[in-house]
C-alpha cells in the first residue's frame, strides 16, 4: 500500500519537481563537463581563429570561404550511422561510448595545438587543412554526446534537464573560447590562447570518466542480437538500389565541396565561395538531405516497408551483403522511422532545424570581422572590449536565457517558446544593423532607460585596464555601452532560442535511432548558415554589414511562420491522438 502511495505521489508531483530531482545524479555533472568539452573545438576554430585572421588583416570574403572547410558540423550526420551502436574501442576498455568520446577529446587537444603554431597569416592553407580536420572531430564528439544524452535519460524531464544543462556547460566552454582568449591574446599572443584551450580539451576527459556508458543491447552467444528494421519487409534489390542510391548522391556532394576547398587552398584569392554557394550550394542541400529523405519516403509509403524483427551482426552470407544491410539499418531505418511516425509533418521538422538558427549562424563565425575590423561598416572595437562585450558579458546573458527558456519550457512547455525564440533571433538582428550605421537608436534607448550611466563608467574604467598600445577613441565609453548592450539582448535571445531547438529536436528523436537521428537534425540547423557564410562574407565587403544584418532579419521571418505550422500540427496531432484513446475506451466500455 506505501509502494503504491509512493509511485502515486512521484507521477502527482510538478514536472519543474521531479526535473530537479534529477539533478542529484552523475550524468548531469558528466553532462556539463561534456559540453564544455564540445565548445572549446567549436569556438576556437569558428570564433578565436577568426578574431586571429582579422588581426592579421585578411577579410571576410577569405574568412567566409574557410567557413565552408568547417562543414563537417552540417554534415555530421553522413558518418553518425557509424557510431549507432556503441561499439568499444580495443585499446580503451571503458564502454563503447566512453571510449570514442575520451579518445576524440585527446585528438581534438592534438589539433588545436597544431593550429597554435600555424602562422595564419603565412599559411591560409595549412590553417583551413586543420579547420577541417578539427571540424571533423569535434562533431563526431558532439554526435556521440548526443547520443551518450540521449540514451542515458530516463525520463521527459531528464532529456529537459540535461538539455537545459548542455546549453549550460556550453556557454561556460564559450567563456574560456572567447572571453579569457580574446583577454590573453592581447597580452600573451595567439600562441599561448590555443595552448590553453588545448589543455583544458585534454582536461575534459575528467568528464568522460564520470559519465556512466548507457546501457548496452546484449548479444546471444553467437553475435548475434535483435533489432527491429525495415530491411526484412522490403525486397533485396530495393534496399541495394536506396542504399547506393543515397551513397552516390553524399559522394558527389563531398566531391563538390572538397574541390571548392581544394582550389582554395590552392589560391585563396581567386577562388569565389560567393559563386560556389550560388552555382552549387543548392545542389549540395538536395544531394545530402532531400536525395535521402524521398528516398527513404519511397520505400516507406511506395514500397510500404515495415518494422520487424531480424538478427544482425555474426557472421554474413557475403560483404557485399553485410556492407548493405549495415548502412541501411544505420541510415534508412532512422529516416524511415521519422517520416513514418511524421508523414508530411517531416517537411515542416526538416523546414525548422534548417531555418531555425539561420539568421545567427550564418554571420556567427564572422561576427569578430565586424567587431574588430575596419571596414565595411564594421565597429573596430580592441580584443580587449570584444571580450568583455561578447565573450564576458554575452555568455552571462546567454546563461540567463538558457535558464530562461529552460524554466518557461518547463512551465509553458517546447512550442510556445521556440516560437518566442524564433521571434526574438531574427529582430535582435536589426540591433546590429543599427550598431552598423553608427546606433543612434541604441543610443537613445540607452539615454530614455539612463543604462548609459554605469554602462558608460564602466567602459572608461575597463578601457584603463587595456594594453598601453592600444589606441583609445574618444567616445570609448558610448560605443562600449552600446556594444554591451546589444549583444547582451542578443545573447539572451540566442540562449532562449538554442534551449528551445534542443528540447524541441530531442521530442521528436526516437531514442533507438539517437546517434542518426539527432545528429541529422543537429546538422541540419548548422547547413544553411555554414553553406551561407561563404556568400555572406563576399556579400559583406560589396555591400557593408548594415544590409546584412537587415537581410538575415527578414529571413529569421521564415522560421517565425514555421514554428505557428509546427504548433498547429502538434496541436492537432495531439487533439487526434486523443480522440482516438477516448474512442477507444468507449468502445471497451461498451
Amino acid at each position: 500500500m506505501s509502494d503504491t502511495a509512493t509511485t502515486a505521489g512521484t507521477q502527482n508531483e510538478s514536472r519543474l519537481l521531479r526535473a530537479f530531482r534529477s539533478l542529484n545524479d552523475r550524468k548531469m555533472a558528466a553532462m556539463v563537463i561534456l559540453s564544455f568539452a564540445a565548445s572549446l573545438p567549436y569556438g576556437a576554430v569558428l570564433g578565436v581563429l577568426t578574431a586571429w585572421l582579422t588581426k592579421e588583416g585578411i577579410g571576410p570574403a577569405i574568412i567566409g570561404a574557410i567557413g565552408l572547410g568547417t562543414m563537417g558540423y552540417a554534415f555530421k550526420y553522413l558518418w553518425a550511422p557509424a557510431f549507432q551502436r556503441a561499439r568499444e574501442l580495443p585499446f580503451l576498455k571503458i564502454g563503447g561510448r566512453r571510449s570514442w568520446l575520451m579518445a576524440l577529446q585527446l585528438a581534438i587537444s592534438i589539433a588545436l595545438l597544431i593550429l597554435a603554431f600555424s602562422n595564419p597569416a603565412q599559411n591560409i592553407g595549412l590553417v583551413t587543412i586543420l579547420a577541417f580536420i578539427t571540424t571533423l572531430l569535434s562533431p563526431t564528439h558532439d554526435l556521440i554526446l548526443d547520443a551518450w544524452r540521449i540514451e542515458v535519460a530516463e525520463s521527459e524531464e531528464d532529456k529537459d534537464l540535461m538539455s537545459a544543462l548542455y546549453q549550460f556547460g556550453y556557454k561556460f566552454g564559450g567563456f574560456i573560447s572567447g572571453f579569457v582568449a580574446l583577454i590573453l591574446a592581447a597580452r600573451i599572443g595567439w600562441v599561448g590562447v590555443y595552448v590553453m584551450i588545448a589543455v583544458f580539451m585534454a582536461l575534459c576527459i575528467i568528464g568522460t570518466l564520470l559519465a556512466p556508458e548507457p546501457k548496452a543491447t546484449e548479444a546471444d552467444e553467437d553475435g548475434t542480437y535483435e533489432h527491429v528494421s525495415y530491411q526484412p519487409s522490403l525486397p533485396a534489390q530495393k534496399v541495394d538500389m536506396g542504399v547506393w542510391i543515397v551513397a552516390g548522391s553524399w559522394l558527389i556532394a563531398f566531391t563538390m565541396i572538397a574541390s571548392f576547398l581544394i582550389g582554395f587552398i590552392n589560391d585563396p584569392e581567386g577562388s569565389s565561395a560567393r559563386t560556389f554557394v550560388r552555382n552549387q550550394g543548392w545542389m549540395i542541400v538536395a544531394l545530402t538531405v532531400i536525395v535521402p529523405t524521398l528516398t527513404s519516403a519511397w520505400l516507406v509509403f511506395i514500397e510500404r516497408g515495415e518494422e520487424s524483427s531480424i538478427r544482425v551482426g555474426g557472421a554474413a552470407p557475403d560483404r557485399k551483403t553485410a556492407i548493405t544491410g549495415v548502412l541501411f539499418r544505420a541510415i534508412f531505418d532512422p529516416l524511415m522511422d521519422l517520416l513514418k511516425r511524421l508523414r508530411w509533418g517531416i517537411i515542416l521538422v526538416l523546414g525548422l532545424a534548417l531555418m531555425y538558427r539561420f539568421t545567427d549562424a550564418v554571420w556567427g563565425s564572422l561576427a569578430y570581422a565586424f567587431y574588430l575590423g575596419e571596414n565595411y561598416g564594421a565597429l573596430g572595437h580592441s580584443l580587449d572590449d570584444v571580450g568583455i562585450a561578447s565573450k564576458f558579458s554575452g555568455v552571462i546573458a546567454t546563461i540567463f536565457g538558457a535558464f530562461l527558456g529552460a524554466t518557461l519550457i518547463t512551465l509553458l512547455g517546447r512550442m510556445p517558446i521556440l516560437f518566442i525564440g524564433a521571434i526574438v533571433a531574427a529582430v535582435t538582428n536589426l540591433l546590429y544593423a543599427d550598431l552598423a550605421v553608427g546606433g543612434a537608436n541604441v543610443d537613445a534607448f540607452l539615454a530614455l532607460t539612463r543604462l548609459d550611466i554605469p554602462l558608460v563608467a564602466f567602459a572608461e574604467w575597463a578601457a584603463t585596464m587595456q594594453p598601453e598600445a592600444v589606441s583609445i577613441p574618444d567616445d570609448q565609453g558610448q560605443r562600449m555601452a552600446r556594444l554591451m548592450l546589444t549583444i547582451f539582448a542578443e545573447n539572451i535571445a540566442g540562449g532562449l532560442a538554442l534551449v528551445a531547438i534542443t528540447a524541441y529536436l530531442t521530442s521528436i528523436v526516437n531514442p533507438r535511432y539517437a546517434a542518426m537521428q539527432y545528429a541529422l537534425l543537429v546538422s541540419l540547423t548548422m547547413l544553411l548558415g555554414t553553406l551561407g557564410r561563404a556568400w555572406l562574407g563576399e556579400l559583406m565587403e560589396a555591400q557593408g554589414f548594415y544590409h546584412v544584418f537587415v537581410l538575415t532579419f527578414w529571413l529569421g521571418g521564415i522560421a517565425v511562420i514555421l514554428c505557428i505550422l509546427e504548433w498547429i500540427r502538434q496541436t492537432r496531432s495531439s487533439s487526434d491522438q486523443q480522440s482516438l484513446i477516448l474512442n477507444e475506451q468507449i468502445a471497451a466500455k461498451n
